[in-house]
């Protein structure tokens, strides 16, 4: 397994496309990082809006990041693993290896997870480096209504890029198993974006797809478990069903 999963990451690394995307969404997060500290203020709602500082920083700007991040970087990340190896022939091959069906995909799923904490680090070193160098270290302040000092703000950073990799796991199911349904990586591209927005009506719970970081302060600040739950039952079915279509599929054709 961790022969695969090594075989993986090496081929996602090694393509150039990738180093381009991930070069883009540095400069693409720089930009923001410096649009963000030039304004000064980070803005929860419609409602309400709080000074940036040193500790709060990082917060804001993954709210900032993760509308791109979640509807073209992982997407693309996403859907060019899983659709592209197998329109082009090359699983074939791979599945000549003496592994189990299944041990493929899920060694695609740790490699995808790890592109996932990766652009995470670039966010959260590019937000901390600038929230030191251009913005007040304040030991107290307020955010949505609530008193906070520097270390309950670095753990609230912590529970915020925790719940937002979660919320990319949920991506990573429904594009898995879209993956596994149509071949066409187009065509899966539009089909995941299109489900993101068809879930904002069926209900307002599963906005955390489009509001992913909105939902985690809602979240976190009311002790709400519906992220929770929706996310964990999206991850079940995405890929406990996605290992069963893809241990059936054929492909040889």
């Amino acid at each position: 397994m961790k022969a695969l999963f090594m075989s993986e990451w090496e081929r996602l690394w090694s393509q150039r496309r990738s180093k381009w995307m991930i070069g883009i969404f540095t400069v693409i997060v720089l930009l923001q990082a410096w649009f963000l500290r030039y304004y000064g203020v980070g803005i929860y709602n419609n409602d309400q809006q709080v000074p940036l500082n040193t500790w709060n920083f990082p917060w804001f700007l993954l709210k900032e990041s993760s509308f791109l991040l979640t509807l073209i970087f992982m997407p693309v990340f996403f859907l060019n693993s899983l659709n592209v190896e197998y329109n082009s022939g090359a699983y074939r091959l791979f599945l000549i290896r003496p592994f189990k069906r299944k041990a493929f995909l899920i060694s695609k799923w740790f490699s995808l997870a790890l592109m996932v904490l990766v652009h995470l680090l670039i966010i959260l070193v590019i937000s901390i480096v600038f929230g030191f160098i251009f913005l007040k270290p304040d030991n107290d302040f307020t955010f949505y209504g609530q008193q906070k000092n520097a270390i309950e703000a670095i753990l609230y950073t912590v529970q915020v890029y925790g719940l937002f990799f979660v919320i990319q796991m949920c991506c990573l199911a429904l594009a898995s198993l879209i993956s596994v349904l149509i071949s066409n990586a187009v065509i899966s591209f539009f089909l995941l974006i299109g489900l993101y927005v068809g879930c904002l009506y069926v209900s307002s719970q599963l906005s955390f797809f489009l509001l992913s970081v909105q939902s985690i302060f809602h979240t976190l600040s009311t002790n709400s478990n519906s992220l929770y739950a929706f996310a964990l039952t999206i991850m079940l079915v995405g890929f406990g069903s996605c290992i069963r279509i893809w241990s059936k599929k054929e492909f040889t054709s």
